[in-house]
């Protein structure tokens, strides 16, 4: 009876969804796609890899309280994004379903940026915590000065499954490498405790050049500011790479809007106009995730039901016909460097937007 009490507790606290699917949460540390600019045009290679692990850290930001689930995209599910005023654009793709694997790619002024998203969750009844592990890494390159970056992500823990007010906590270690001359920035997110801590998300770390010599400092916090120290010309400079800049609202207008920033609640901007722009798989015309977003909680649920069946009934028959699938606009392969597996963007998805030829699109919804 405990196990199914338990059981029951973690169904109704952690997997209610928000109305946002995993490749449009890949998009939301693009709100900040302005750090990766800076770095496209720094000239200090060391501030560039710093630029770097800034973007890493801003991207979760807005976790603490984002404990509903999000939507698992169905597989050829697909996201774009376009930002004029960041000049960038963002591409998901899910391309797998066992594991459950999402792709994106992100290029902006003077830099394209890409990886897959991977998670592993591990439930530990005792510590009243779910463990997301995340598998794979990002890679970024800036293309005026030749760096190719890439960096791992830390762990996250949703606190409080069962008992207590839930909360999202990232600890661990983000590794940043510049692969073209060999520095190398860690990154050490602390457990302090509750986010009632006032050194609640507190992070520090140091940038090593390929000698081993700590050449820069870094401290902060992820859900609030990412500062540098080092010398320049023999005089130590502290300078700010990000602050959060908190909205003015309350704790219940945030759970409202599932705790979603504007920018976030953009993502599913159902405006006519770029709708009709859009391939039949792409998030926002997903039945299910309009519904819950509308609070038609009986539409999403009978639609999620459907979805799902017509996925599965759609893996039998290509399992029938020994088909192997393969991603649209990404192809799966290994990295020389690091020899992870990646997904590298086809260039095709933006050139099919603009001739508006997306014939290829799957009938996935």
């Amino acid at each position: 009876m405990l196990f199914i009490y338990t059981y029951n507790l973690l169904i109704i606290k952690v997997w209610l969804n928000e109305p946002l699917s995993m490749i449009q949460r890949l998009c939301e540390t693009f709100r900040y796609a302005d750090i990766l600019n800076k770095a496209a045009k720094e000239p200090n290679p060391q501030l560039r890899l710093a630029y770097a692990a800034c973007f890493c850290v801003v991207g979760y930001e807005l976790n603490i309280h984002r404990t509903t689930k999000f939507f698992n995209p169905v597989l050829g599910e697909t996201f774009e994004y376009v930002d004029n005023e960041l000049n960038c654009r963002y591409l998901g793709e899910q391309v797998s379903h066992h594991p459950a694997i999402s792709a994106m790619y992100a290029e902006g002024d003077g830099w394209h940026t890409y990886g897959n998203n991977n998670s592993k969750p591990t439930f530990n009844l005792f510590e009243n915590t779910l463990e997301i592990e995340q598998v794979g890494k990002n890679y970024l390159s800036l293309f005026d000065f030749g760096d190719e970056i890439s960096w791992s992500k830390p762990k996250s823990y949703v606190r409080n499954i069962m008992f207590g007010e839930m909360y999202v906590e990232t600890i661990g270690k983000t590794i940043c490498n510049n692969h073209t001359n060999g520095d190398m920035i860690e990154i050490t997110y602390h457990n302090v405790g509750g986010p009632k801590k006032p050194n609640f998300g507190m992070i520090d770390g140091y940038l090593k050049d390929l000698a081993g010599n700590e050449i820069m400092k870094i401290t902060g916090n992820w859900s609030g500011t990412f500062d540098v120290v080092y010398k320049e010309n023999g005089i130590e400079v502290k300078k700010n790479l990000w602050k959060h800049d908190p909205l003015p609202l309350s704790k219940e207008e945030w759970e409202l809007r599932y705790n979603f920033s504007d920018f976030t609640i953009n993502l599913n901007n159902d405006d006519p106009t770029l709708l009709k722009t859009l391939p039949r798989n792409d998030s926002r015309l997903r039945p299910d995730q309009r519904a819950l977003e509308y609070g038609d909680l009986k539409l999403a649920a009978s639609e999620k039901h459907r979805i799902e069946e017509k996925q599965r009934a759609r893996r039998k028959d290509e399992a029938k016909k020994k088909i192997i699938y393969k991603p649209l606009y990404f192809t799966e392969t290994y990295d020389d460097l690091s020899g992870d597996l990646i997904y590298l963007y086809k260039k095709t998805y933006w050139e099919n937007k603009k001739n508006q030829n997306f014939a290829d699109a799957p009938d996935i919804f």
